[in-house]
């Protein structure tokens, strides 16, 4: 009997402890494969205009999309405007006008390989268009758009093998960002100073200056990189959203570093005082679940990776004193503390500049890991190439095609 509770209780504490602990991050090579579909759409939908591949691949993907910033209304989501003319906003697709992570269904492709095999299974389609007859007669009445899916594989690849070399160049970069931004911190600090001393004494009249600028915590470097010379004739394009790919790798390594810092056993090593790593793993858990939905989770506007860290390096410090701990096992020590302990014992002091720290030196460490896996990620892709030319070949067996009829496009 004492065994079994035991185990309930040590069940107990493992569930308590789930619902302390944040969802994982995105798999990186699952954010991978969803960025490379997302720019091949753009390509289709800007260079080729091939509108009814982008709607037909949505249909496929099923992707779970979180608006956060907009309403259910075509008008008002960011890039509808821009990516389609007046006529096509119909058209519009939910994945290709979405900055965000974790926008593939992880329940139908569990694995990054997972939507190519899919894909490979799937019979080729002919979509015939009908122009609406409320429109009248035009010269291009009826048209026939094929849908192959082993030459999409093809080329959704392609793009997955340049995006992942991308990214291995910026995750290199991503790594030494962390003293750069505490670099920037520090200048910044005294720039905060010296306009603080201005604002207080003024500009000689008695009058303070409102329309001074304040610098910001840091120099925010996912919004000023830039790896592309368009000067550059040797070089290649960058791939379509470019700017987007980085930011969100940006913000999913940040995301990473800090969801291993919540699941280490040692928690946050500020210093040598286990009770205070152990506050402030506590304190980072609190943070970063109250920023989870409005930095981390759904449509996202560009440098909430540095929004994150700069928000938590500006927080003040927090004094507590040590007879407020508990056990680790959560309950309080037996027969109190003596008051002559609690007055000799040194306050508790959670330092949100310290964890800060931390997170930026375990992104560092993870973002080249992370590099690694770009850099072998265009050779995955073997078995992925090989089941894409059986099905051209006609040597893997393949769904006869069929045709559907699509009245709703113009």
């Amino acid at each position: 009997d004492d065994d079994d509770d035991d185990d309930d209780d040590e069940a107990l504490d493992s569930n308590n402890r789930d619902d302390e602990m944040p969802d994982a991050a995105q798999d990186l090579r699952l954010f991978l494969t969803q960025r490379c579909i997302q720019s091949f759409m753009y390509l289709l939908a800007t260079c080729t205009r091939d509108l009814h591949t982008v709607s037909w691949l949505d249909s496929f993907v099923k992707p779970i999309i979180i608006n956060n910033y907009w309403e259910e209304d075509e008008d008002l989501k960011p890039g509808s405007e821009d990516s389609f003319l007046e006529g096509d906003k119909r058209l519009g697709s939910k994945l290709l006008n979405y900055h965000g992570l974790s926008a593939l269904n992880t329940t139908m492709y569990p694995t990054w390989d997972s939507f190519f095999n899919e894909l490979l299974e799937q019979p080729d389609t002919v979509l015939m268009i009908k122009t609406p007859a409320a429109l009248g007669k035009r010269v291009y009445s009826e048209i026939d758009i094929d849908i192959e899916p082993a030459r999409l594989c093809a080329r959704i690849i392609s793009v997955r093998e340049q995006i992942a070399g991308e990214m291995a160049g910026d995750l290199k970069s991503i790594a030494n960002m962390g003293q750069l931004i505490f670099n920037s911190y520090m200048k910044n600090t005294k720039e905060r100073r010296d306009t603080k001393k201005k604002t207080t004494e003024g500009n000689g009249l008695g009058l303070v200056d409102d329309d001074e600028p304040k610098p910001l915590g840091f120099d925010h470097p996912s919004s000023m990189y830039m790896t592309f010379d368009p000067r550059d004739d040797t070089e290649f394009a960058p791939s379509p959203l470019r700017k987007g790919n980085f930011d969100l790798l940006y913000n999913l390594v940040t995301q990473a570093a800090v969801i291993k810092l919540l699941e280490s056993e040692d928690g946050v090593v500020v210093g040598e005082d286990v009770v205070q790593n152990r506050a402030s793993q506590l304190f980072l858990s609190k943070f970063y679940k109250d920023r989870l939905l409005t930095h981390f989770v759904g449509s996202q506007w560009y440098g909430k990776g540095d929004d994150f860290i700069e928000e938590l390096m500006f927080g003040s410090p927090i004094m507590m004193s040590r007879n407020q701990d508990k056990d680790d096992d959560g309950s309080e020590e037996e027969g109190g503390i003596e008051e002559s302990k609690i007055s000799s014992t040194p306050p508790l002091e959670i330092e949100p500049m310290r964890i800060a720290e931390q997170v930026l030196l375990k992104r560092d460490k993870l973002a080249l890991e992370w590099m690694e896996i770009m850099e072998t990620a265009p050779s995955e892709h073997t078995d992925i190439r090989k089941s894409q030319l059986d099905r051209l070949t006609g040597v893997a067996k393949a769904e006869p095609a069929k045709v559907v009829l699509e009245e709703d496009f113009q």
